[in-house]
């Protein structure tokens, strides 16, 4: 009898330990996920004429921008995990394959009326950048994520 109470719970911990293992591989497989999006992704906006320069970088948790030609001047900063959230749910609304082929609703970047701008984003080892638009007026497959990449600047921007 004492050998059959003693197989019985070895047979209901086993089993126990088989749920939790599973759930904590699920667990962390999508952690591990979020973790590699989150890190190889990389986004750039730059946006540039004549007399005006402006580039803003998101990489992992920070968020880096400048107005300096030479790029020595640059302000990095944190970012704060609600404000990289929404970036990932705007960047996954996005087909990035596609953005290589979008087309401007206006193109008064071409003869210096308004800055041209672009929008890069990295991926691991691939790279998918936009054809230049007009800084203030992205295509619209991309309006949402501009708009936020842009807010983010003045946000951290000292005044």
């Amino acid at each position: 009898m004492k050998f059959i109470v003693c197989l019985l719970i070895i047979m209901i911990s086993a089993k126990e330990c088989e749920k939790k293992q599973d759930s904590l591989n699920d667990s962390s497989t999508e952690n591990t996920e979020m973790r590699i999006a989150q890190e190889m992704v990389k986004i750039s906006y730059r946006a540039s004429t004549r007399g005006f320069f402006e580039v803003i970088e998101i990489t992992g948790d920070s968020v880096s921008f400048t107005k300096d030609y030479n790029l020595k001047n640059i302000d990095k900063v944190a970012l704060p995990q609600e404000e990289k959230a929404d970036i990932i749910n705007l960047l996954s609304k996005i087909d990035i394959n596609s953005i290589t082929e979008l087309e401007p609703p206006s193109k008064t970047h071409q003869y210096d009326a308004a800055p041209a701008a672009f929008l890069k984003i990295t991926r691991g080892d691939a790279e998918f950048m936009t054809p230049s638009f007009d800084h203030g007026n992205p295509p619209k497959a991309i309006s949402d994520i501009v708009e936020k990449i842009l807010s983010l600047k003045t946000l951290f921007e000292k005044p």
